[in-house]
């Protein structure tokens, strides 16, 4: 399955999972507007690139104000 550019159509792309059944490789949603996501990688951590100019990390699930998965 090939995503889609943007978090909004990618929050649109696949089946949305609770919070307690995340698996690795699901896609993760923040904000109201849902204009950040990351991929889920297990054991309540997330790949995520925080901004321009910033490394890639891996971070707690609850770093930001989450919305929703998706599972592509």
């Amino acid at each position: 399955m090939s995503l889609p550019r943007t978090s909004e159509e990618q929050w649109n792309a696949g089946r949305h999972v609770a919070k307690a059944d995340l698996q690795p490789g699901d896609l993760v949603f923040y904000f109201n507007d849902l204009h950040h996501v990351g991929i889920h990688v297990g054991d309540g951590k997330l790949l995520h690139a925080p901004r321009t100019g910033k490394n890639v990390m891996i971070v707690p699930i609850d770093v930001m104000p989450y919305m929703g998965a998706v599972r592509p």
